[in-house]
């Protein structure tokens, strides 16, 4: 069946309040994995939203939140899988959000909500996608099958468990991860095939039994001054990642890795300004920045808690001191090795008194570049914008390629119309309406385009 761009494109712009309704009914509902509040309630959303499209769909039971995988069957049996998430991240701090977080408020052609972009507003843009194709042509030209997790704000630790439960139900041609952004209306979009992975480390310092009186620091130990001590020794003012054999397992980078920067969308100043920053650490530019902002390992303090923060004064010997550190992790950098020689590194400085707890532990994952499905989202994007798009064989930021990907090698990526800017975890984070109906005018075409792979 010949595909029609236009009439496709009309019937999604004709029904765009349906679709922004069904948006507004998931971002309604909380749903934080951090503490299970509103988790039952949106899964029942989702299951009863694909139930209203006309999907099959099947239910998997976890040790935490259920997984699902509904599908649509095509003309043909290549199959495109849409992977997305109905968790959300804390609305903290709450105060500087402009407008209720939980219910999807429009200002100036932009929705505000939590999850209205990560990633609800990604799920709703895949539905809406397929539903569109099917109210056009009746059929769709390839299967379509939706792989829905409730943990990847916490860095999905049962995803595995689903993928082993799902067994050949998983199997795709290629899946779509959320995420995917442009610079604006216009520009070229933004292909990855690859992810950093991500270790959450807890560090905990304990000294006296309780918070005590200040006078006694002069006898008695403070947490929070030997936690700091220990962090002292992990990285150095440049930067650099001192914890020993840190970069003993990462991979050289290719050419091919390197020839891709020279097309890389990053806009340099744009997002400096965004940051409120005067330059990028250690002054770099350019190709060496993005060497860095792709392939590049890290070790970020994410918090750090001890004794008193309260307004006005307090003088007291914390008892306990608390880091939270988040390491992104590049091919081949295992979590748990990775972990076990932060340990190791703390021990042999005179820190082995200093507990280490990991939170979350995902691989990195890079798929091959070379594979069909990784041309099918180049012509997909050459498409829908008319430019040649950008590819990336690395984000600098963590999803769940390789806990669906890995052991089946499927090809994956991300792309989308999102922005870079969308506040996606912080206040007021938001969604422009023309962004997201052209994510549901891309994906459109993605479904063409599978279906027409050979």
């Amino acid at each position: 069946m010949q595909f029609d761009q236009k009439k496709i494109f009309d019937y999604i712009d004709a029904h765009k309040e349906e679709y922004i309704a069904l948006l507004s009914r998931m971002c309604g509902q909380k749903s934080l994995a951090m503490t299970g509040e509103g988790i039952g309630e949106m899964f029942r959303i989702v299951t009863e939203t694909f139930r209203e499209y006309g999907l099959e769909m099947q239910v998997f039971e976890t040790p935490g939140n259920p997984c699902v995988i509904a599908v649509k069957k095509g003309e043909t049996e290549k199959t495109l899988g849409f992977y997305h998430h109905y968790d959300v991240m804390p609305v903290e701090p709450l105060s500087e959000w402009q407008s209720d977080p939980w219910t999807l408020t429009v200002r100036d052609g932009v929705m505000y909500a939590r999850g209205v972009a990560d990633n609800k507003g990604g799920l709703v843009s895949s539905l809406a996608a397929t539903d569109a194709y099917l109210k056009v042509y009746g059929t769709l030209p390839c299967c379509v099958k939706f792989l829905i997790e409730g943990e990847e704000e916490i860095g999905s630790p049962n995803l595995g468990f689903f993928t082993k439960a799902c067994g050949d139900a998983l199997e795709c041609d290629g899946i779509i991860f959320e995420g995917g952004d442009r610079n604006g209306k216009g520009s070229p979009l933004e292909i990855t095939t690859g992810v950093k992975g991500l270790l959450y480390l807890e560090l905990t310092a304990q000294g006296v039994r309780t918070d005590a009186h200040s006078s006694l620091a002069v006898i008695a130990p403070n947490a929070a001054w030997r936690l700091v001590q220990a962090l002292g020794t992990i990285k150095d003012a440049e930067g650099n990642i001192l914890v020993d054999g840190f970069y003993d397992d990462v991979l050289p980078l290719r050419q091919k890795d390197l020839d891709v920067l020279e097309r890389d969308a990053f806009d340099e100043e744009a997002t400096r300004k965004h940051l409120g920053i005067p330059a990028f650490n250690n002054g770099k530019t350019g190709k060496e920045l993005l060497k860095d902002y792709h392939y590049a390992p890290t070790l970020n303090l994410a918090g750090l808690v001890s004794g008193y923060t309260g307004e006005g004064t307090k003088t007291v010997l914390p008892a306990k001191a608390t880091a939270k550190i988040d390491i992104r992790l590049v091919p081949d950098m295992d979590p748990e090795k990775t972990a076990q020689r932060v340990r190791d590194h703390l021990a042999a400085r005179g820190f082995g008194d200093i507990d280490v707890k990991v939170m979350t532990a995902t691989k990195s994952y890079r798929s091959d570049p070379d594979a069909p499905f990784t041309d099918v989202m180049i012509r997909s994007a050459r498409s829908f914008t008319g430019i040649e798009p950008k590819v990336s064989h690395s984000h600098p930021a963590t999803m769940p390629f390789a806990n669906l990907c890995a052991d089946r090698r499927i090809p994956a990526g991300a792309v989308g119309c999102g922005t870079p800017h969308n506040n996606a975890h912080g206040p007021n984070e938001k969604y422009a309406i023309e962004d997201f109906l052209d994510d549901i005018k891309f994906r459109s075409v993605l479904i063409r385009e599978m279906g027409e792979e050979k």
